[in-house]
């Protein structure tokens, strides 16, 4: 719904975002300069109005305050559902995994694909495309209110030994489920393209965990399979645990060995312990083995994500 009149638009920002107005709502139609579109301005997208609340921010590794101009949180004016709208944003990097060169960039089009592939699947976020005049792909996506995989995981206030034996259990058998979406997916020729802990939203309520953020492109399907791998630590470790932390905070890992060497780090993070059996024993050892499946030191590397999930639910009984 296009709300012309601007006393009609003012009353209702002002009934479904709560927010007052003052003056006249700036509208935008062509998304092209997304830092020309600032809080209490207004989208306008195929028949639709979208209330501007603000920009999104990126929350990783401790810093909360990395603004991400390009995806806005933003309110439905015709239905007052709460959405995040994704402008075009391009972007290009490159990442080595030993002698294999990963190409990543931005891609719309590709999350555009995605959106399609996975619609009416909860395990990922739901969302759809439309174009604005002059032809930008702008995303729609549904609002996930919870946090992330990262944040839930470091905010338990557990010590390691308690949280591996009670919490664990309950966030493998999401993640599991996690794996095998998104093992469906390669198995349809597509990919996530930037798996990591914080693009898993725990929904505040029922606690169901969702894939977020597909508009990576990579050039390496496989690229996909060993990230999974980080995450998996990462919910083993209860966070990430660096070789400098453990030797300059030895009081934090009593049980912590005195030798570490290359292979005990992980393939992709070459300062984070993988074989963290070296800094908790109680680890069982098959556990620790699938873990060093993502390390330096692997000659036994997964090829695709359905034998992840499966050697998971071997271990946790799930």
């Amino acid at each position: 719904m296009i709300f012309e009149n601007q006393k009609e638009l003012a009353e209702r920002i002002e009934a479904l975002a709560r927010r007052r107005v003052y003056g006249e709502v700036p509208i935008h139609d062509d998304t092209s300069n997304y830092m020309t579109i600032l809080g209490s301005s207004v989208i306008r997208l195929e028949g639709d109005d979208y209330f501007i609340m603000g920009d999104t921010r990126e929350g990783r590794f401790g810093i909360d305050d990395q603004p991400k101009f390009w995806v806005k949180r933003a309110v439905d004016l015709t239905t007052g559902e709460h959405k995040i709208i994704k402008l075009v944003f391009h972007e290009q990097f490159t990442v080595n995994m030993g002698l294999v060169t990963v190409r990543c960039r931005r891609s719309p089009e590709k999350e555009t694909a995605v959106l399609d592939l996975v619609r009416g699947n909860d395990r990922f976020m739901q969302g759809f495309t439309v174009r604005d005049p002059v032809g930008n792909h702008v995303r729609i996506i549904d609002f996930i209110r919870g946090k992330t995989l990262f944040n839930h995981v470091v905010s338990l206030d557990q010590p390691h030994e308690e949280y591996f034996h009670e919490t664990l259990p309950g966030i493998m058998a999401q993640l599991v489920q996690c794996i095998e979406a998104l093992a469906a997916l390669h198995e349809r020729d597509a990919h996530h393209g930037d798996v990591r802990n914080d693009h898993i939203i725990i929904e505040a309520d029922s606690g169901h965990y969702t894939w977020i953020d597909f508009d990576y492109e990579v050039n390496f399907n496989d690229y996909d399979v060993w990230c999974m791998g980080n995450v998996i630590i990462y919910a083993v470790a209860k966070g990430i645990h660096t070789f400098r932390r453990v030797e300059r905070h030895p009081e934090e890992y009593p049980h912590a060995s005195k030798h570490f060497d290359d292979h005990d780090a992980i393939a992709l993070y070459k300062y984070r312990i993988a074989n963290l059996r070296k800094i908790y024993p109680y680890i069982p050892r098959e556990l620790n083995d699938l873990l060093m499946r993502f390390s330096m030191g692997t000659i036994d590397f997964y090829e695709d994500l359905r034998s992840q999930a499966r050697d998971l639910r071997s271990l946790f009984n799930l």
